[in-house]
């Protein structure tokens, strides 16, 4: 891990500091190592926060968090990309809060390769699994380069990840946790599993426990690392949805298979498809028509301290972060209300709010509004 990657990995730990005064900071200062040797009053009177907060970031490389946090990285021989680091993801790099460090074991990025998103309900129909494991061996057969990607719940994510394997098919799980336990802990053979044909990966702290809160974070990299994504059986409320959302906010593919209207598991995808946020799929071939001219685009890189995202992506989200802002403006909303408002649906709306307040632009007031901050 080189100086500039330790920097990172020393201000995603600082307790109260957001993407945005990182983002700011490291543009006054040029870098994590230069922000670091800063003293905590130049960095008070650059950024214009509290003194309290100034000093944790002047002394994060030497608080006993970062030193606890290398030993748990060595201990567990777990890698740390930043978004300091040369081989941080691009299409991750672009969406609008990417994670500041990313750990895992295994093999990631997957060079080259595309990446799809599979993910649905915790409790499955036997139509459902049979239809998950049905697809990806298909897609195994016709495309054995490409990577599955899920968050190794409890559910379709599993079957998902077990059929990869099986099929030959390198396999990503993102997990809401730190990397020091595997939840669910049924779960913790297949993540060795997953380890030696493909990678395990967090964004979370290496002890974090797998907290409610997280697991809609954990979905947006699900979706940021995807080039599409394919919901397989979800209910209304399921977080397989989110991550559907996040999707449609970053331009990816969205796909979604048809199930029994009678059936509560899939109305989600029913009415993803009603809407037309997701393309019906029933076979691999159509998921790789969408997928086939992904496999030749390679995003140039860019300098997230300064960088925008891709061209089609920008004008589609800061018209949509815009909107939202406005509507702010009059007063904190609920997200029903803002839904409502901006004709937007609502699983799209909480991924970008989720974006916006983890880059420090709204915050989530006690009523559960959005307030701008």
């Amino acid at each position: 891990m080189t100086g500039e990657e330790e920097g990172w990995l020393a201000l995603n730990l600082v307790e109260g500091i957001g993407q945005k005064t990182i983002r700011f900071l490291l543009h006054r200062f040029g870098g994590t190592e230069s922000l670091l040797e800063a003293s905590a009053a130049q960095i008070q009177a650059t950024a214009g926060i509290n003194a309290e907060l100034a000093a944790r970031i002047a002394s994060a490389r030497k608080s006993q968090e970062f030193l606890k946090e290398m030993a748990l990285v060595a201990e567990h021989r777990v890698s740390v990309l930043t978004l300091g680091s040369e081989g941080y993801p691009l299409a991750l790099r672009e969406t609008d809060a990417p994670p500041p460090a990313l750990y895992f074991r295994g093999e990631f990025p997957v060079a080259g390769a595309v990446h799809l998103a599979v993910v649905g309900t915790r409790n499955f129909t036997r139509y459902g699994e049979k239809t998950t494991r049905r697809l990806i061996a298909e897609l195994a057969g016709a495309a054995p380069e490409l990577v599955i990607i899920s968050g190794l719940a409890r559910g379709i994510d599993t079957v998902a990840h077990r059929q990869a394997l099986e099929s030959g098919l390198k396999t990503v799980a993102v997990m809401a946790g730190g990397l020091t336990g595997v939840y669910p802990p049924e779960n913790a053979g297949l993540a060795e599993e997953i380890v030696r044909q493909g990678a395990v990966i967090s964004e979370f702290p290496m002890a974090a426990p797998p907290l409610a809160k997280h697991f809609p974070i954990r979905n947006r990299i699900i979706s940021g690392l995807s080039a599409g994504i394919l919901v397989v059986e979800a209910g209304e409320k399921s977080g397989a949805l989110i991550t559907a959302g996040f999707g449609l906010h970053h331009n990816r593919e969205v796909f979604a298979v048809p199930g029994n209207v009678d059936l509560p598991s899939f109305r989600g995808t029913n009415r993803l498809i009603q809407k037309g946020h997701a393309k019906l799929v029933w076979d691999a071939a159509e998921i790789l028509s969408e997928l086939q001219p992904l496999r030749r685009v390679r995003p140039e890189p860019l300098n997230w301290l300064g960088g925008k995202p891709a061209e089609g992506a920008a004008h589609s989200q800061t018209s949509e972060k815009g909107r939202i802002v406005a509507a702010l403006e009059k007063g904190p909303l609920h997200p029903d209300d803002l839904s409502e408002e901006m004709a937007l649906p609502v699983e799209k709306l909480l991924g970008i709010l989720l974006e916006m307040e983890l880059s420090g632009e709204i915050y989530q007031t006690s009523e559960n509004q959005y307030a701008l901050s």
